[in-house]
């Protein structure tokens, strides 16, 4: 990731601690990663159910956001999501999962590898990172 795109990075990490409604990744790592940034939203996981009762559950909070892997697997998952969430009342959030893809996709694969990375961009001693936590 080029430096000058830590201080967004990391406003994204803040954007996922601070999101109350349900994230939807796929696995376990997915969520131990999420929990070690601080991630308090309730996480439902992929790697359980079928994208029909995940959809279902997911549809009971007022907002969603899908958090998939940034591979072409995790790309699938998510276009599928968003089609079984369509009929549902929920607002969905796609465009985060879009920007973190597109700053990450070069230095991860995955969500759970989104802490390993958090932790590489704040040990920088970047002018650009002062004042963000």
């Amino acid at each position: 990731m080029y430096p000058e795109n830590y201080k967004r990075f990391l406003e994204l990490i803040d954007k996922l601690r601070e999101f109350e409604g349900a994230l939807i990744v796929e696995g376990l790592r997915d969520e131990v990663a999420l929990r070690n940034l601080g991630v308090r939203a309730e996480i439902i996981r992929l790697s359980r159910l079928p994208l029909s009762e995940v959809a279902l559950i997911a549809s009971s909070y007022k907002e969603v956001m899908i958090l998939t892997d940034f591979d072409k697997k995790g790309e699938e998952l998510a276009k599928k999501l968003l089609n079984y969430l369509a009929g549902y009342p929920c607002s969905v959030d796609i465009e985060t999962w879009k920007e973190l893809r597109k700053l990450v996709r070069k230095d991860i694969k995955g969500v759970e590898d989104l802490y390993g990375l958090y932790l590489r961009v704040v040990s920088v001693s970047d002018p650009l990172l002062e004042g963000i936590q």
